[in-house]
């Protein structure tokens, strides 16, 4: 950020952000005003190590081996956080309110989920906490089983893997009943 000083023509053409970073270390790519597709290691297939971490921690947590789970991880340029696009499928239909009055009154989530007033968790609003806070909870437009929501917590007081694995044991028993 002091490399750019308020530099306002940055973010114009394509390399000009990386022009005035320079070498982007330890990053791929600038990290100010940016986002990088990629975290960890690079492993088989294209994917990365902080991808195929999310996968099988969540499945160890959950104890189900075979559950499909996919992420795709992103450097945004945070002081601290975890945030995740969660989208969580069931075995019969959830909808938004169902899922908002079981994250409501789950111990150690804070549901913050009112878009028409612009609430909703953000890394920088959730720093130095313990919960795990949702928002933006909503039922799939093409998938009445699968029920979306954005979840934040401080990664240095808990993992992003197992904020999602515990909403996802949390929420499953609840709702699948």
């Amino acid at each position: 950020m002091a490399k750019l000083g308020g530099n306002r023509t940055v973010g114009q053409r394509s390399g000009d952000l990386r022009a005035v970073i320079g070498d982007p270390e330890p990053f791929s790519a600038p990290l100010a005003l940016n986002v990088i597709p990629w975290a960890g290691s690079l492993k088989d297939d294209g994917w990365n190590s902080e991808e195929l971490k999310i996968r099988r921690e969540t499945r160890k947590i959950l104890s189900l081996p075979d559950v499909p789970i996919s992420a795709t991880c992103v450097r945004v340029p945070v002081v601290t956080g975890h945030s995740l696009a969660v989208h969580a499928t069931f075995g019969q239909e959830v909808t938004r309110e169902q899922a908002q009055q079981v994250l409501a009154r789950t111990a150690e989530v804070v549901l913050v989920d009112d878009p028409a007033r612009h609430e909703y968790p953000t890394p920088a609003d959730v720093v130095g906490t313990d919960p795990t806070w949702v928002g933006r909870v909503r039922q799939m437009l093409d998938d009445p089983f699968t029920v979306e929501m954005f979840v934040c917590g401080d990664n240095l007081r808990k993992g992003a893997a197992l904020n999602a694995a515990q909403l996802a044991e949390l929420l499953a028993p609840q709702l699948t009943g």
